[in-house]
């Protein structure tokens, strides 16, 4: 779970999960966010056939909780994608690329003995400090990614390396990175989190970084958004981010319209999966915004109920299935 708010330029949101298919197909798999490798029934309780979880850096040695993550989805018919970021040492901070490819190799390789991960995200908005520990650095994350893909190929040769997914303003972001790292941009995936009020905005911000990519000679590259979301925090805090936070019934508007845009444009996009931020919304007094995201709430007696958008997600997800 995130511990700040991020700067919200476009206002936004997303996160969590779906998945479209490959451009051509016409159906869509649902995948979800999680925060904790309990949560896997969790998420095949709203429908989820993919579960994205976050392997902290310091974590990476715990290859058997990881491990019990892929069995489990597995025997309930899911797949998962791991997001390793942060330094093996600890923190944030951006760790030495050698080291990191090689832990992240180990982790990997431990991995598909038990039947392997559907993809590995390198790291989590690189663009964004929160995540990255330090002065944002292009060429130090394209230096990271350089030496983690290989790695990660040669371990569970049938998981796909996503580049990490770019917050905020991520197709000038995203053009940073080619332009200090063109040559050791090593990737399957892009990975975009289009965070803003309206729905149409977060295609439009997709198309803004499909075209960076058609111009960097990635014109063959999907994208996935690995995290797409809206917040239903308005009248729950003081403060609330103009056009992002929303009602519990006004989420449940926006996921419907998100999704309906993207696949209507995910041929041009090359646009394969999305995936909501988050399954759960914990029932506290929180001032980030991210935490009323979720499709569910937890109360605080321990009781989940779903709120409206996780109807909104099943009813997509039959829908384009």
């Amino acid at each position: 779970m995130r511990l700040l708010m991020r700067r919200l330029s476009l206002v936004p949101l997303l996160l969590v999960g779906l998945l479209l298919v490959p451009a051509g197909a016409h159906a869509a798999t649902p995948g979800v966010n999680i925060a904790e490798p309990s949560e896997v029934a969790a998420a095949h309780d709203v429908g989820a056939k993919y579960v994205r979880i976050f392997v902290p850096g310091d974590r990476l040695a715990d290859t058997a909780t990881f491990q019990a993550v892929v069995m489990n989805a597995s025997a309930a018919g899911m797949k998962v994608v791991f997001v390793v970021t942060g330094n093996p040492a600890g923190g944030n901070t951006p760790p030495d690329p050698a080291d990191f490819a090689t832990r992240v190799g180990d982790f990997a390789i431990a991995m598909h003995a038990v039947g392997g991960a559907a993809a590995y995200e390198v790291w989590n908005e690189e663009d964004e400090s929160d995540f990255w520990g330090a002065a944002v650095d292009a060429g130090r994350y394209a230096s990271i990614l350089q030496a983690a893909y290989p790695k990660i190929k040669q371990a569970d040769p049938g998981a796909t390396v996503v580049m990490a997914g770019l917050a905020n303003f991520s197709w000038r972001d995203l053009a940073r990175l080619f332009a200090r790292g063109h040559a050791k941009l090593r990737f399957d995936v892009a990975a975009v989190h289009p965070f803003s009020g309206r729905p149409s905005n977060a295609v439009k911000i997709v198309r803004l970084n499909r075209d960076v990519l058609n111009r960097n000679g990635a014109r063959t590259k999907p994208i996935w958004l690995t995290e797409l979301t809206w917040s239903s925090a308005k009248g729950k805090k003081a403060k609330v981010t103009k056009n992002w936070e929303t009602t519990e019934a006004g989420q449940a508007v926006r996921l419907r319209q998100a999704y309906r845009l993207l696949v209507r444009a995910r041929r041009v996009l090359r646009l394969e999966r999305i995936y909501w931020y988050t399954w759960v919304t914990i029932d506290r007094n929180s001032p980030n915004s991210f935490d009323y995201s979720g499709l569910r709430t937890q109360r605080p007696d321990g009781s989940v109920v779903d709120k409206p958008a996780a109807s909104a997600f099943r009813a997509v997800v039959r829908r384009y299935r």
